[in-house]
């Protein structure tokens, strides 16, 4: 296949110009032979120089030693990376460096950089890594291509995975009855030098397609094994993958074959990924855990070698009848959400996670295969999603394009991808490109299992109603404090920074008790600024901080109320004296012990049902019904302390959607000081909303114009007194993308 020139790209030398080989004599040093790559900044965007420096280590004279650096480039292939020597030489090291610059047109997806040594029969090699834009990765089914014309099988699948956008690859499935590449460590193995090692060819023709590659390694499956070896041979196999194919430019690093829905993962994946580091520190590392303990979302990225989290939600059930859960389809921006919570405190990578597949009553045609629809609306609400750097099939190869060759059906599953990407492209840089700046926190517990059903996923759906769209932030646990099944008692401050840093408005919704590490999070992310609300009908209590101190208030016993009624208007929405009636219920009420507290909403019997207390330099709101019943009953002063809160934090929302349901997802971001909303409705049926613009200047005029179609619909004088609404409807099990400009 013919090389394109990398016409977009600006390869510059830091130091002088360097040739492809070069010709060095390293000196004695006690370390073995190997290289460091060092690449930085890991995501660099358009305008930036990407600095590259490989360090060579060698334990003696090495005389004529030939040296070549590859570039990976995204949809493009391989191209050579010119690296100059940096003197002077020191003892046993050389170091070389080079660069090169970002343009605004450079393709989207993970850059590898591969730098090899070879001296004899001595060779080297060392990784680095950077990520522009978002990544559109694919599992990648070995086991499943044609005994005939592998190649030809194998090339057909990656043209027609590229053409929608696909730029990485893990290849998945390496063991079957015997290895898929020559092994000497596994009982049966593919003959060395023939079309039976997939993997070998696989990683060849990656490059050529410019997809870089991830490869899922496990124990040795060619034959019976104790469990007690499994962790011991996993490593073993990794070993010898990187012997045969570290010199890959399309290799990135290692996916672990194994996969878990809860804690106890953590440590597995820990050795996993301390065993590939070992290799060489500049290999990437990945694993796709299932969402059932929420708690592991910051339990994996407390390891700090790993890189990539890919969170498998189940929302097209399972192949097993002892499985049904079945999330909704909704659940896929939620479960994205949550993995990106505890990701990006750590600067890793979290990719959202899409299941193209079906079981029983999912499946297309009878077949292992998702409908269209089911595709589409899955990638719609990864793409609403603020945080995660791109998307994951599960598996575009298996289900599309093998099924495509015998199942008319999947044609139409493969336009369900192709429409999906579409949508995602538009949503994810646009309505989803930045963070409402509120966290829905999750607190370390041992029950979270049931909390995250009881507690948590109603609070997510009530949001949806309000028409916000917050990030789920779970707990992270401090360093030397990640080691299950040790309990963790200090404060994380690595979290805390980034909480302040970032400007969050905290939720707490329904927590009823919090140990050391979440007490003193709360306690001082409130003194030192931040703004919280904890909702019921559980105020939480914690060892690390005083309640009524935090609350500026006494809790009364829970009883019946009938209404509450607005003390204090902290918004336009709702005006003081405004009564709301309430679902039959009990609920406790808030009695002020301090100045610093008042009363915004009162019950019948004049007790507080919400509150507002200075603590240090913060707030804490404590209202005493449920997130879910506050949108019920008094849906706008649930709007008003949401925006209270946020201006406080010194963050502003720029649209009012009313009318949603628990069925759509929202995002919504400003770009470049342009508003963006995105509705996503997973219904059966149109949905029509009501769109409210929040932050226009009294009498200006502006457009509301529709992104997918190029409509307007309103450019009217705004009155901000009165509310300028716009009816809009959202398409059944769609989407819509408006952008306001104000004139």
């Amino acid at each position: 296949m013919k090389k394109k020139k990398l016409s977009i790209w600006t390869l510059a030398l830091l130091l002088g110009c360097g040739a492809n080989f070069f010709s060095c004599e390293l000196s004695k040093a006690k370390r073995e032979l190997n290289v460091n790559v060092r690449v930085t900044p890991f995501r660099p965007k358009a305008g930036e120089m990407v600095t590259i420096e490989a360090e060579i280590q060698s334990p003696k004279r090495l005389g004529q030693s030939n040296i070549q650096a590859h570039l990976l480039v995204p949809s493009r292939g391989v191209r050579t990376l010119p690296l100059a020597p940096v003197p002077p030489r020191r003892e046993g090291k050389a170091l070389f460096r080079g660069g090169l610059s970002i343009g605004a047109d450079s393709p989207q997806g993970l850059y590898v950089v591969t730098l090899t040594v070879a001296h004899g029969s001595q060779v080297a090699a060392g990784k680095g890594s950077f990520l522009v834009g978002r990544v559109v990765g694919d599992f990648m089914i070995l086991s499943a291509f044609s005994n005939q014309n592998v190649e030809a099988d194998m090339r057909r699948y990656y043209e027609d995975f590229r053409r929608i956008g696909g730029n990485m690859v893990t290849i998945h499935n390496i063991m079957t009855e015997k290895a898929l590449y020559p092994s000497a460590v596994c009982a049966k193995s593919a003959s060395a030098g023939t079309a039976e090692d997939r993997v070998g060819l696989a990683l060849k023709l990656a490059q050529e397609y410019g997809l870089a590659s991830f490869i899922s390694v496990s124990w040795d499956m060619t034959r019976p094994m104790p469990y007690s070896e499994c962790l011991a041979s996993t490593k073993e196999v990794m070993a010898e993958l990187w012997k045969f194919y570290r010199a890959e430019p399309s290799l990135a690093g290692f996916y672990s074959y194994q996969e878990g829905s809860g804690t106890y993962l953590a440590s597995q994946l820990r050795e996993f990924c301390q065993a590939a580091k070992s290799l060489n520190p500049g290999v990437l590392t990945s694993c796709a855990p299932y969402i059932d303990d929420p708690l592991l979302a910051g339990y994996l990225a407390a390891i700090d070698d790993l890189d990539i989290i890919i969170y498998q939600g189940a929302v097209m059930a399972s192949y097993r009848k002892d499985n049904r859960k079945c999330f909704p389809l909704r659940r896929t921006k939620d479960f994205t959400s949550l993995s990106a919570g505890a990701t990006r405190p750590r600067n890793k990578i979290t990719l959202s996670h899409v299941e193209l597949f079906g079981y029983l009553e999912k499946r297309v045609a009878g077949a292992y295969l998702a409908s269209r629809q089911d595709i589409y609306s899955q990638i719609l609400s990864a793409a609403a999603a603020y945080g995660p750097e791109g998307i994951v099939f599960f598996t575009y190869h298996a289900c599309i394009h093998e099924l495509n060759k015998t199942v008319p059906e999947a044609k139409e599953s493969r336009w369900g991808v192709e429409e999906g990407m579409k949508a995602y492209t538009m949503i994810s840089r646009t309505a989803a490109s930045d963070s409402s700046r509120i966290g829905v926190y999750i607190p370390y517990s041992d029950w979270w299992v049931d909390r995250w059903t009881n507690a948590t996923v109603p609070s997510l759906d009530a949001f949806r109603r309000l028409g916000i769209s917050p990030d789920i932030i779970p707990f992270l646990p401090p360093k030397g404090e990640e080691i299950l099944p040790y309990y963790p008692y200090h404060l994380n401050e690595e979290q805390l920074d980034f909480l302040l840093r970032h400007r969050y408005v905290l939720v707490l919704s329904d927590i009823a008790g919090m140990q050391d590490t979440d007490s003193l999070l709360l306690k001082e992310f409130i003194e030192k600024g931040g703004v919280a609300i904890l909702f019921g009908p559980s105020i939480p209590y914690g060892d690390r901080f005083d309640r009524e101190a935090l609350c500026g208030a006494r809790e009364n016993p829970a009883k019946l109320h009938r209404w509450v009624s607005v003390q204090e208007a902290l918004g336009r929405r709702t005006k003081k004296g405004t009564r709301f009636g309430l679902r039959p219920g009990k609920a406790s009420s808030w009695s002020p012990l301090s100045a610093s507290a008042r009363v915004v909403a009162a019950f019948e019997d004049g007790t507080g049902a919400a509150l507002v207390n200075e603590f240090g330099q913060g707030l804490c709101i404590t209202v005493s019904l449920g997130l879910e019943e506050m949108v019920e009953s008094v849906p706008h002063f649930a709007r008003d302390i949401m925006d209270f809160a946020l201006d406080r934090s010194g963050n502003k929302r720029a649209f009012d959607v009313l009318g949603l349901a628990q069925e759509l997802d929202v995002a919504e971001s400003t770009v470049d000081g342009q508003p963006y909303l995105s509705i996503v409705n997973h219904k059966d049926d149109p949905c029509l909303v009501t769109i409210l613009p929040l932050l226009l200047t009294p009498g200006s005029s502006f457009d509301l114009r529709d992104e997918r179609t190029g409509r307007f619909f309103s450019r009217n004088q705004s009155g901000l007194l009165s509310g300028q609404r716009i009816r809009v409807e959202v398409p059944a099990r769609d989407f819509i993308l408006l952008s306001l400009s104000e004139k």
